[in-house]
């Protein structure tokens, strides 16, 4: 990442590991999600009750190293890139401990949504400068 990222801990439990006693792939796009609504509920001031301004609408996630019960992670969250109407974040999960170990890098794809009138809109300006008081550039 190559500005300030948020943080977000999350303590892996039981249940979200398989059979083979690690966090199971789908779990991953579960901590990328709490990670980003912490991010943009924090950031934007936006109480946890309330909608916030855009759709997630595409994810991906590649797996590099084991996360097992009782592991502690550090997700870093980040914006990386703008589009007109969408923005891109990067979500790296470390083990949370002396090694820092890279466990699982995802992405997240999101556009500004107007519910009221169920259209997109284009990413406002202010948006962009409330995330690069907090990040930095790009």
């Amino acid at each position: 990442m190559m500005s300030k990222s948020f943080q977000t801990n999350v303590e892996v439990r039981y249940r979200d590991t398989d059979s083979m006693g690690h966090v199971s792939s789908p779990v991953y796009y579960d901590y990328m999600q709490y990670a980003y609504l912490e991010y943009m509920h924090s950031i934007l001031e936006i109480p946890k009750s309330k909608k916030l301004p855009h759709i997630m609408v595409k994810t991906s996630c590649e797996y590099i190293s084991q996360a097992k019960y009782g592991d502690k992670l550090r997700v870093l969250s980040a914006i990386t890139k703008y589009g007109t109407k969408s923005f891109e974040m990067e979500h790296v999960m470390h083990i949370d401990d002396d090694k820092g170990e890279v466990v699982a890098k995802a992405t997240s794809v999101h556009v500004m949504y107007d519910y009221d009138k169920h259209a997109t809109y284009a990413i406002p300006e202010a948006f962009k400068h409330t995330i690069q008081d907090f990040q930095g550039a790009l």
